[in-house]
């Protein structure tokens, strides 16, 4: 298998990670590679400068070739102690066995474990359990891993908790009548000992310096934060690692499954992503611009396929690119990262739905 530079993120304060909904009610609970990749970058323009943003990373992206890029990296995805999740597989798993009545359980589940994701991928026979299921039925775990994750077992429901989605009622006031309005603000609150986990492979052509920059924007980044509501303390978060640790993977597979959003480079790519055996989900990906120069101003929004898509093809050259989704009134370009990371699918391990 190979392995990567791993970082964990262990939050010490709530996080808001916008998800489509009516307000800011609502959160995700992993952060897609793209937001991951914008917070740095930002960063990396304030410890390092403009020209040095575009020289380390973003022209390397946006003008050098695929094999030239500084770095991949997949979005962060839930841990609990040395037990590390994945996003479920997307469509229809025939390695999978389901008991009767256990489909609407199964739906629910939105990550698994290391140990199910990779017999999922591998194309090896599972059963689904549905007393595995943990956090509100929502992480598919194997018995043995249950039984390392039970100090995290709830008292008053019995149910092994890692994170909990909280909707926190806010009250802002008009500036001018001084009239109250109610809304409501969803975080995401960790548990300790838990936390999320990301993976990233450096072009080792690029040098240590490379290495040694992002290390110091991610290590700032969590004194500042990431997310919404940075300025009320949401988003801080300490580093551990990096660790060099293996992602199941499937040589020389016609499908994989992605870690992190993709985004099409063209047309012709897009049929061969959707091609014979993908099964895939499409998230709108939008928000705000950060910049000094175009703070309060909307990105245009873009749609990707979402962690967790099985896509046809072959896994390398990676699928997908940055895009750029300057608003008109901006005065410069903002990109978006939405480079795959895949993880082969052996060929027994799903089917389009």
């Amino acid at each position: 298998m190979p392995r990567f530079a791993t970082y964990r993120l262990r939050f010490r304060s709530p996080l808001h990670i916008g998800e489509r909904g009516v307000g800011l009610e609502v959160s995700r609970t992993h952060i897609p590679a793209d937001t991951l990749f914008g917070a740095v970058c930002s960063l990396w323009r304030e410890l390092y400068g403009v020209d040095a943003l575009h020289r380390d990373v973003l022209d390397w992206f946006t003008e050098g070739e695929p094999n030239a890029q500084p770095f991949a990296l997949t979005s962060a995805f839930p841990y609990a102690g040395d037990v590390r999740f994945f996003p479920k597989p997307l469509g229809r798993l025939p390695n999978v066995t389901l008991a009767d009545g256990d489909e609407k359980a199964f739906k629910r589940v939105r990550f698994v474990s290391e140990r199910v994701f990779t017999t999922v991928v591998m194309g090896e026979p599972i059963a689904f359990q549905k007393q595995n299921c943990i956090n509100g039925g929502v992480v598919w775990v194997t018995e043995e891993e249950r039984d390392r994750l039970v100090r995290w077992t709830d008292d008053m429901s019995g149910d092994i908790v890692l994170w909990k989605v909280a909707v926190v009622p806010r009250v802002t006031l008009d500036r001018l009548t001084a009239a109250s309005e109610i809304w409501h603000f969803g975080e995401v609150l960790m548990a300790q000992g838990t936390g999320l986990w990301f993976a990233i492979e450096f072009n080792h052509e690029h040098g240590e310096e490379l290495t040694r920059r992002f290390e110091a924007v991610l290590r700032a980044l969590g004194d500042t934060g990431i997310g919404g509501e940075r300025g009320a303390g949401c988003g801080l978060f300490d580093v551990d690692g990096p660790t060099e640790e293996a992602l199941p993977d499937v040589p020389e597979a016609n499908r994989f499954v992605t870690l992190s959003p993709v985004c099409p480079k063209d047309v012709v790519e897009l049929e061969r992503l959707t091609g014979s055996g993908a099964a895939y989900e499409l998230m709108p990906r939008r928000g705000w611009i950060t910049s000094p120069e175009a703070m309060n101003l909307r990105r245009k929004m873009v749609w990707m396929f979402a962690e967790g898509s099985v896509l046809a093809g072959p896994s390398l050259p990676r699928a997908g690119c940055l895009v750029n989704v300057r608003p008109d009134v901006c005065p410069h370009d903002v990109w978006r990262y939405g480079v795959s990371f895949p993880v082969g699918l052996a060929a027994t391990a799903g089917s389009s739905s």
